[in-house]
């Protein structure tokens, strides 16, 4: 789907009479500038308020006396004829009963004019008074023409400034655009010129520099993290028939498959026994499918102040859309929505909402994002969350059979640069009945340690040694292995 223009869009909501447009957005000067241009479009003159200015038109002089925040809207009520009125960070002064009664004095003014109050704030605080006059609109980062925009004018600003030399081949710049993606412009502004500064030159491996930037940026603000997939399906034992879905729709995100018809795929949601491979089959999707691999820190989410743990979530997501195409990763997603938190009042709602905020983004986002969450306790889970339409399909991570312990032994051992044919694998898979993959990597390296402190190589001797000093988890978590399989039985798919 298209993204929508932003400025056509506010353009619609002035003339279809909205009195208050509430503009979620981190990005002031963007807002500005787009509003600047609404204004233009529909023919109205522009006002700006901040309470360090007060109120002016756009390109004149603050008006005397409207730094504070009644001033400013007595100021507004004043002003004859159409007009767009920016107020700035105006969310403040929302929970003051005459701020709000001058709020709604206004909104019956403008119902019949071309007038309207537009506030820009990063966190929506709408009083209940005010829900029916206001309009909600989020300002979805800048998509790729935006950042195409601004890197060409940035390089053409620094060649004037910074003698740079341009060394990028010709076509590549909106690949350099591309590796800015959900970035606000300030943001990419910043990164690009501290990328090519360095050197004074803009050349291939500034695109690789703006990566690794913007990895440690959205790292750093610890709301979503870039993770960089470390190999592919391959590396993962068995899943037969969850590698065969996956195998088949790994081109579902190109511009062919779009002119065919295909819807790109939703996400899927794989569960099991702990230790079988889920998450590191979930990393190798993007591996596999060569998309941006994000990883959703579920533990980073919740915050103690009011708002801030709706704004992480709404960031989050806005993150992942402006990054798309791409792989969002949810380890453990019964810690993110338990269904205990949210039959609870205990928070105060807080997990209910977060919640609803990502089923909406899920229903009805726009941009081709593929989640894939791993879940080790199906039944913690809300049956929202379940149910078709969520998620693509819901596939059970079983104990691996003898074969697949097979391979699984062959795969950690070749990672040790050891041959695998060197070793007795069907006695190894005989005897490592009900270990999970994670455990037959610990016994393969634990049975290393015990080659190397006796000077001798490892041989199929030591891994049976090792295997039978070991309790698997078919034998500590038999009743919860069992219970998942009943579950599993007639409403998922197995993936092995």
């Amino acid at each position: 789907m298209p993204d929508l223009d932003p400025r056509r869009e506010i353009a619609l909501l002035v003339d279809s009479a909205y009195p208050i447009i509430y503009l979620e957005t981190w990005e002031e000067a963007r807002a500005s500038a787009i509003l600047t241009g609404v204004a233009e479009d529909v023919g109205v003159p522009y006002f700006e308020w901040a309470v360090t200015t007060g109120l002016a038109r756009s390109g004149g002089a603050p008006i005397y006396n409207t730094q504070e925040p009644a001033q400013a809207l007595a100021a507004v009520s004043a002003i004859t004829g159409d007009g767009l009125f920016l107020l700035k960070d105006f969310h403040k002064y929302m929970d003051q009963d005459v701020i709000v009664r001058k709020l709604r004095d206004l909104a019956q003014e403008f119902r019949r004019a071309r007038r309207a109050i537009i506030i820009t704030s990063p966190v929506v605080n709408i009083p209940v008074e005010l829900e029916k006059d206001t309009a909600r609109f989020a300002l979805d980062l800048p998509d790729e023409v935006e950042l195409n925009q601004l890197a060409v004018t940035t390089v053409r600003e620094l060649s004037a400034h910074q003698h740079l030399k341009n060394e990028l081949p010709l076509g590549q710049m909106p690949v350099l655009a591309r590796s800015l993606r959900g970035l606000t412009l300030d943001e990419a502004r910043r990164i690009l010129t501290q990328c090519i500064l360095p050197k004074s030159c803009l050349e291939m491996a500034t695109i690789g520099a703006v990566l690794e930037a913007k990895t440690q940026l959205v790292k750093d603000q610890g709301i979503i993290e870039f993770s960089k997939p470390e190999a592919g399906l391959m590396a993962v034992g068995g899943l037969t028939r969850l590698k065969a879905w996956l195998e088949k729709r790994r081109g579902a995100f190109s511009r062919e498959a779009e002119r065919y018809g295909l819807d790109p795929p939703k996400g899927i949601l794989i569960f099991g026994v702990q230790g079988c491979g889920k998450s590191l089959c979930a990393k190798a999707v993007a591996q596999e499918w060569n998309l941006a691999l994000l990883k959703f820190d579920t533990s980073r989410l919740l915050e103690k102040y009011v708002g801030e743990s709706e704004k992480n979530m709404r960031k989050s997501l806005q993150v992942a859309e402006a990054v798309a195409p791409a792989v969002l990763w949810i380890d453990e997603i019964e810690k993110m929505f338990p269904h205990a938190a949210l039959t609870s009042d205990a928070d105060g709602g807080l997990s209910m909402r977060l919640f609803g905020m990502f089923l909406t983004w899920m229903q009805e986002k726009k941009s081709p994002v593929f989640i894939v969450a791993t879940s080790n306790d199906i039944s913690a889970l809300p049956p929202e969350f379940l149910r078709k339409g969520r998620f693509d399909e819901l596939f059970f991570v079983d104990l691996p059979d003898a074969g697949q312990r097979q391979a699984i032994f062959s795969i950690h051992l070749s990672k040790h640069q050891l041959d695998p044919v060197k070793f007795d694998l069907t006695r190894l898979a005989g005897a490592s009945e009900g270990f999970s993959g994670a455990e037959i990597e610990e016994a393969v390296k634990s049975a290393l340690y015990s080659a190397f402190d006796r000077k001798s190589p490892l041989s199929t001797d030591m891994l049976l040694e090792e295997l039978r000093s070991t309790y698997p988890l078919a034998v500590t978590m038999k009743e919860k292995i069992e219970a998942l399989r009943e579950w599993a039985r007639e409403r998922a798919v197995p993936a092995n």
